[in-house]
C-alpha cells in the first residue's frame, strides 16, 4: 500500500505525463493544420490558375509539401519545447540554491553572536554567487558593491 507521500509523488507524476502528452498532442496538430492550409491553399491557387479539378493528379505535390510543411513545423515546436524545459529546469535549479542559501540568511536572527551571524550571511552570499555563476547561463561576472 502507498503512504500519502508516495500517493502525492505518483499523481504528480502521472499528471506530467498527461500535460507532456497533451503538449505533444498540440504541436502535433499545429504542425499537421498548417502543412493542410499550405496543401488547401497550393491546390486552390493552381484551380484557380490551371483551371483544373480541385483533387487532380497534379495535386500530388502540393500533399507532398504539405507534408514536408508538417515535418518542418513540428521539428521546429520540438525545439522550441526542449528549449524551454531546458530554462524550466535552469530556474528550478536555481530556485533551490537561491532559497537553500537565502534560509540560512532567515535564521541567523536566532543567533546569539554577532560574529556567527556575519559568518553565515557571508556564506549564504558566496554560495547564491556560486549559484549564479555555475548554474545561469553566462553567469554572474562581478558582484554588486
Amino acid at each position: 500500500m502507498l503512504n500519502t507521500s508516495q500517493a502525492r509523488r505518483w499523481r504528480r507524476k502521472l499528471a506530467l505525463n498527461k500535460q507532456r502528452r497533451r503538449s505533444l498532442l498540440w504541436r502535433m496538430a499545429i504542425s499537421a493544420f498548417i502543412g493542410i492550409s499550405v496543401a488547401a491553399v497550393g491546390i486552390l491557387l493552381k484551380s484557380f490558375t490551371k483551371n483544373h479539378a480541385t483533387m487532380a493528379f497534379e495535386s500530388l505535390d502540393n500533399f507532398s509539401t504539405a507534408i514536408l510543411t508538417s515535418l518542418l513545423v513540428f521539428a521546429y515546436e520540438q525545439q522550441r519545447y526542449r528549449a524551454a524545459m531546458e530554462k524550466i529546469r535552469i530556474i528550478a535549479e536555481m530556485n533551490h540554491h537561491v532559497r537553500n542559501a537565502l534560509q540560512a540568511i532567515i535564521c541567523c536572527n536566532v543567533l546569539p553572536e554577532q560574529e556567527k551571524q556575519v559568518k553565515l550571511i557571508a556564506e549564504s552570499v558566496t554560495r547564491i554567487e556560486w549559484a549564479l555563476r555555475k548554474v545561469l547561463p553566462g553567469g554572474a561576472t562581478s558582484r554588486a558593491a
